[in-house]
């Protein structure tokens, strides 16, 4: 792709009001021409690429190219090049920057993967960004990513990538100098093993659960997303749509050697 590119769309998973979203739309910027940012009006983490057939979306103008959605990240997308865009398609697709590395069996969770997810899967190429940090209410590392989008984002449209892929981007929780290179990952593998349910009672006595990911990044080897960080680098890992594994099969009905 050429630059400058005639125009983006953005959006992502911790709401239209979410400083990693500013933080992005400032970046790219600096390589497009028309940025629009199309995103969901609240919080949507953890809703993968779930799109909204039950319910009506509400469509909210947020500013010149801006609306705030009443969906998911994939909604959002959809919306863009749909609706919205449908006349005018965008070259690229920004989903982020996330408040909280998006690695290991997290991809498979995350809704800013999800916009980018669904973004690769209507056929325009796709970027998710993520950063790194302890807690979401300790993401303080923002000047990390404003210091480090734009070139990422140059290079990244410059050099290209196989667009049969999009590429997932995690920041590490490191001030910009003592950030040690970029390098290409894959996403770790079981670090989620299991999920916590706590029972609570609300203010009205009346019960409710609550889920979360019981994650382990222990096991994490030398060329994971999740490994990458903690050395402190920037992981770029490039993932597709295909869940298509080749196995070796037996002919239905004969035996293999393992039922032997």
């Amino acid at each position: 792709m050429e630059l400058p590119l005639s125009r983006i769309l953005l959006t992502n998973d911790d709401g239209f009001d979410a400083p990693g979203l500013a933080v992005l739309a400032e970046a790219a910027k600096s390589i497009a021409d028309e940025v629009w940012v199309i995103a969901p009006h609240e919080e949507q983490s953890g809703v993968a690429q779930s799109i909204s057939m039950y319910s009506p979306l509400r469509c909210l103008p947020r500013g010149d190219k801006q609306w705030a959605v009443s969906g998911t990240p994939a909604d959002c997308v959809i919306l863009g090049l749909s609706h919205l865009m449908k006349e005018t398609p965008p070259a690229l697709i920004l989903s982020g920057v996330n408040a909280g590395a998006n690695t290991g069996d997290d991809i498979n969770l995350s809704g800013t993967l999800g916009g980018a997810f669904t973004g690769l899967m209507l056929g325009v190429p796709s970027i998710a960004f993520s950063l790194d940090c302890l807690s979401r209410k300790k993401a303080r590392r923002w000047e990390t990513a404003q210091a480090l989008l734009p070139d990422l984002l140059t290079n990244f449209v410059r050099e290209g990538w196989d667009k049969t892929a999009c590429l997932s981007v995690n920041l590490p929780d490191l001030p910009p100098e003592e950030i040690s290179g970029l390098c290409w990952t894959h996403p770790a593998r079981k670090t989620i093993a299991s999920f916590k349910i706590e029972e609570r009672e609300d203010l009205r006595e009346k019960d409710y659960l609550w889920i979360y990911p019981d994650r382990d990044k222990a096991c994490a080897d030398a060329g994971s997303d999740v490994a990458a960080l903690q050395r402190g680098q920037i992981s770029v890992s490039a993932l597709t749509l295909d869940r298509n594994v080749p196995l070796i099969t037996a002919p239905l009905g004969k035996k293999t050697a393992n039922d032997e």
